[in-house]
This record gives C-alpha cells, structure tokens and sequence, in this order.
C-alpha cells in the first residue's frame, strides 16, 4: 500500500470518528460496565484531535506545505479575534484556565470539520446528525426515569447530561435544524424527522428550560415568517401554550417569567449578573480571564462569594465580564455574521438548499436567545454544537457559493 493510500484511509477514519462525535451529542455520555471510563461527544472530539493533527503533519511533510481542506476562508476572522481576545485574557499568568482547556478543544472541533468535511454530502450528514440524533436522548431519558411523564409534579428531563438546562439549550438549537429538514426532505426521512423534532419538543418542555423555551419559540417565530409556513408553526406554538396553560408545573414555571423576583433563583442570578457588570467595568478591554475560576476570583474580590450558582447565567454578561469588550465584541460579530451568512444565502435567487439554509438562522436565533438565560462554553455538548453550527454555517455558504459561481459560467 502507497503512502498516499495511507494517508487516505487515515483521512477516513478521522472523517468517522467527527461523524461518530458528533452523533454522542445526541446520545449523550455512555458510560462504561466496568470502570470508570465512559465515551462522550467530547472524548472522541478530543481524541480525534490529535490523530487529525498527526495526519496534518504527514500531509504537510508529504506536500511541503500546511494548508486546511477547504481554503482560505476555512476561519472567519470574527472566531480568529474571538479565540485570539479569549486567550489574551488570561494572560500574563495563564492561572485559572481550566475552561481554556475545553474551549481551545473545542475550536478545534471546527477546524477539524471544515477540514475534513469539505464536499456537501459530508456537511448535509452534519446537518443530520445534529437535527435528528437528539431523539436518542429522548429516548434515554424517558427510559432512564419514565416518570417524567407524570405532569402533575415537576421532574425536569435532563439525563445523560449533567444539567437539564443543557439539553434544554441543545433541544432549542436542534429543533429548528430537524423542522428545517422536514420542510426540505423527503419519504423516510421527512416522516423521520418529524417524528424526531416531536419528541425532542416534549423532552423540551420537560426540562423546564425558561431560556431554551424562549430560544426555541423566536426561532419558530423566525421559521414562520421566512418559510411562510405560518399556519404550521402557529398551530405548534398555539398548541405548546395551551398545554402550558393546562399543566399546573409549566405553569407555574411559566409565571416566573412575568414576576422573575418571586423565583429564588432568579434572584440569585441577577446579584451575580450585577456583580459581573461591575467587573467588567473595572476590566473593560480584556476582562478578568475567562472560565468560571477567574470569574469567582474576580467576584470574590467584590466580596461577592458564588456558592450556589456556578457562573452568571448569560453568556453576553459572562463574557463581558471575563474577556472584555474585545471578547464580546468578537463574539457577537461571529453570531450575528453566521445569522447573516445563512440568512444571506438563503435569499439570494436560485438559492440551493434553502430550508438548510433556514433552519441554521434559526438554530443562531435559538442559541442567542437562549444565551441570556445560560452560557454555552461551560458545558461539554453546548460548546460542542455551537462549534459545530459554526462550521455547518460557513460550509453550506461555501457549497452555495460555489453552485452559485457555476451556474452563472455555465
């Protein structure tokens, strides 16, 4: 076998092992029989991580030069100024940067699917995988503790994961991506997703989510206006507010979003939140370093201790606070740029793989609402996703730029 067989095969398997990653978001953690070891979307992430950077070495060695799969464009500046602002944070010391860890793990998932995933088959089973998987978790959950289904008390869904406003925040960012799969599929797989976006809609309901209820319903909104599908999702969101009203648990967790100081919790968020604002007044450029141990460490010289709640419940906040107005400034141009792409290219005339293209608008309107109540970066699946749907973005851009490109020479 030639070395550039090799190195195909080894491209291969690293293309699965993404695939296989990013299906563990929808499954979620399994853990092992027999010891402690377990296999999560982030484990194979990781793993798959340094086998893709041994391949690139090889490739580069081989070619005499380093060069992703996707060209030029394979990183946005706006994420380049984001990963750059988050680790400026943290200097000159570097302590605290157990979070900087996972995200730079993280921001590598994205490089690796913009490598990897080059053509438009590998970016459509993307899609998939992210817009139908999650009814695995569904189904774990139900089976893991089938009195869920009681509706007179309120158990929040949130098995495998480790908080139920996790999968709240994944269910409003998949969601959108299924409904727009629907819309655009066909036989099997439309019935399939369907099915799907049903069920991951109830398992919504039931973790009790406020920010991801929110999310998921502009995203609805969103869909309703730009596929002019109104009938359809006024009948969905007419149906979830009715059941709302008739569920005595939902109702009263709905009530706490028109009177949030009567929620203890609430209350609680919106000290930190303050706290936070006041740290990122006395560090406005670069913040107090981001990840969760910098935060504490800067509230706690504001004399304010976070014992029950582990970080400010918003990620605009939060980021504000721990990377500044460059960390922020960068995030909000990477969503608002990625809403903007995908909204862009699903207007444009002729535009090929409109729903898609719909649909991921509509997972950014879902991960940016749903951001005002919980912060993506501090949960293994979230970040995960959010890199994911970063990397879907600019792929489908890519793909319908290109198509596009071609028919006006032809």
């Amino acid at each position: 076998m030639t070395i550039d067989k090799i190195l195909l095969r080894w491209q291969q398997c690293i293309y699965f092992a993404l695939c296989f990653s990013v299906l563990m978001l929808g499954v979620g953690r399994i853990e092992s029989l027999w010891g402690r070891a377990s296999v999560s979307a982030w484990s194979v992430s990781r793993t798959t991580f340094f086998i893709w950077l041994l391949w690139k070495v090889f490739v580069a060695v081989r070619d005499r030069q380093l060069a992703l799969a996707s060209g030029r464009q394979s990183i946005p500046l706006s994420l380049l100024l984001f990963f750059i602002s988050v680790t400026l944070s943290l200097l000159p010391d570097f302590h605290g940067a157990g979070d900087y860890r996972y995200f730079f793990f993280a921001a590598m998932h994205y490089l690796m699917i913009v490598d990897i995933c080059a053509d438009e088959r590998k970016a459509r089973l993307l899609l998939l995988a992210l817009g139908l998987a999650p009814v695995i978790l569904v189904v774990r959950g139900f089976l893991h503790e089938p009195m869920l289904l009681d509706i007179t008390q309120m158990r929040r869904f949130g098995y495998p994961y480790d908080h139920p406003n996790t999968v709240g925040y994944l269910f409003s960012m998949s969601i959108p991506l299924g409904l727009a799969i629907t819309l655009g599929e066909k036989g099997q797989l439309r019935i399939l997703a369907l099915g799907s976006g049903c069920a991951q809609l109830v398992a919504l309901a039931l973790t009790y989510s406020r920010g991801a209820w929110l999310g998921w319903g502009a995203a609805m909104v969103f869909l309703a206006v730009t596929m002019k599908r109104r009938r359809e999702v006024a009948a969905i969101l007419i149906l979830t507010a009715l059941v709302a009203t008739l569920v005595t648990p939902l109702q009263s967790r709905f009530s706490t979003l028109l009177s949030p100081r009567s929620d203890l919790t609430i209350t609680d968020r919106l000290q930190v939140i303050e706290a936070a604002l006041k740290l990122a007044l006395a560090n406005p450029v670069l913040g107090a370093g981001y990840g969760r141990d910098r935060l504490r460490e800067g509230l706690r010289e504001s004399r304010l201790e976070m014992r029950r709640i582990a970080h400010t419940h918003n990620v605009y906040v939060e980021l504000l606070a721990t990377t500044g107005l460059l960390g922020l400034g960068a995030f909000l141009w990477l969503v608002c740029g990625a809403f903007y792409q995908a909204l862009r290219q699903s207007m444009s005339r002729g535009a090929p793989n409109r729903p898609a293209q719909l649909g991921i608008a509509a997972a950014w309107i879902a991960f940016a609402i749903t951001g005002l109540g919980d912060v993506p970066f501090y949960h293994h699946e979230t970040r995960i996703f959010f890199f994911s749907l970063v990397a879907l973005t600019y792929l489908y851009a890519r793909d319908a730029s290109t198509e596009a490109s071609t028919v006006r020479r032809s």
